[in-house]
C-alpha cells in the first residue's frame, strides 16, 4: 500500500517522513521565490528516497508548469475544479516529459455524490493521466471550512467511498484515495475502496504546513497492516 502525506512545509518534517517510511510526499508551492526555493530544497533532499508530488497553487496553468519545470518533482498534481479539455491535457502531458501527471477526481459527500459524475471524469482522463487521486468535493466555502474555491480537496471530509470503489474497479491507472483520511479511519477506507494508495493531509496536520509526526506514524502503520 502506497502512502502519500501532503502538506509538508519544513525540511525537518520532510526528513522525518523519509524515516517514517512514507512513499510519496505532497508539496504545495506558490509563485513566491522563498516558497519555490524551499520546495526545490525538499525535492532534492528526498530524491531517491521518496516520490515527490508538486501542486502549484494560486497561479495560472502556464505559471504552474514553469514552476514544475524549475523544481523538477516526479509528479505534477492537477486539482482544479475547472477540468482541462482533454486536448489540452494531452498537450500538457507531452510537455511534462518524464514528469508524471496526477489528476484529481472530485467525489461528492455521502448522500450528495450523484451531483458529480466522478466515474465519467475518471474514464475520460485515464487516457492522459498517469495516476488518479480521488478527493472530496464538498462545495463548502463557509467560515471555518478549509476548502479552497476552485480546488478539489483540502476539505478534511470523507466522501462517498462506494463511488471511489467503482472508480478503482474501472480504472486502468493507479488510484490514490484521499479525503478526510486519518489514522482512525484509513483501515476502513482501504477495506471499502481497495485503492493502490492512500493520502493524508489535514488528518495528519498540527496546523497548515506542519505535520503531526505521531499521527503520520500511526497512519503509515494502519495503512500497511491492512490486507485485501
Amino acid at each position: 500500500m502506497i502512502v502519500q502525506i501532503y502538506g509538508t512545509k519544513t525540511i525537518e518534517d520532510a526528513k522525518a517522513l523519509v524515516e517514517l517510511g512514507v512513499d510519496y510526499i505532497g508539496l504545495d508551492v506558490a509563485d513566491d521565490p522563498d516558497d519555490r526555493a524551499l520546495m526545490k530544497q525538499i525535492v532534492e533532499l528526498v530524491r531517491g528516497r521518496m516520490t515527490t508530488v508538486l501542486l502549484p497553487v494560486f497561479c495560472d496553468l502556464e505559471t504552474g508548469l514553469r514552476i514544475v519545470k524549475e523544481i523538477k518533482p516526479h509528479v505534477m498534481h492537477f486539482c482544479s475544479t475547472d477540468m482541462l479539455p482533454l486536448s489540452e491535457a494531452r498537450a500538457i502531458r507531452k510537455e511534462l516529459g518524464e514528469i508524471k501527471m496526477l489528476q484529481a477526481i472530485p467525489v461528492g459527500l455521502p448522500g450528495r455524490s450523484d451531483k458529480t459524475d466522478s466515474l465519467s471524469i475518471a474514464r475520460e482522463f485515464q487516457e492522459v493521466a498517469d495516476l488518479f487521486i480521488l478527493d472530496t468535493y464538498a462545495g463548502d466555502y463557509s467560515e471555518g471550512s478549509t476548502e479552497v474555491p476552485g480546488m478539489i480537496g483540502i476539505t478534511g471530509k470523507v466522501h462517498d467511498w462506494t463511488v471511489s470503489r467503482k472508480i478503482v474497479e474501472q480504472s486502468k491507472r493507479p488510484v490514490i484515495l484521499a479525503g478526510g483520511l486519518n489514522p482512525d479511519n484509513v483501515a476502513a477506507a482501504i477495506k471499502a475502496v481497495q485503492p493502490w494508495g492512500v493520502d493524508s493531509c489535514t488528518g495528519t496536520d498540527v496546523c497548515r504546513g506542519k505535520k503531526d509526526l505521531a499521527k503520520v506514524a500511526a497512519f503509515v502503520k494502519a495503512a500497511r497492516e491492512i490486507q485485501f
